[in-house]
């Protein structure tokens, strides 16, 4: 039971990440194409939150730490 939460947890990162990614790759191609300035000042923060859950530490027992 352990080893299927631990599954869904990471398959939860990664999938949140992949969208926070893709709206970020829009942003961008808008801020080059449409909005110079405001495509890339959105895309810059999304593009850390997917970063953010692609590399974030996994909580309690499917961590490092359990």
């Amino acid at each position: 039971m352990k080893n299927l939460k631990c599954f869904y947890e990471r398959s939860q990162h990664v999938i949140i990440g992949i969208v926070f990614a893709l709206i970020a790759f829009i942003f961008l191609i808008m801020g080059v194409t449409v909005l110079p300035v405001l495509g890339l000042f959105i895309a810059l923060p999304i593009m850390g939150l997917a970063i953010y859950f692609f590399s974030h530490p996994l909580d309690g027992e499917c961590g490092a730490g359990g």
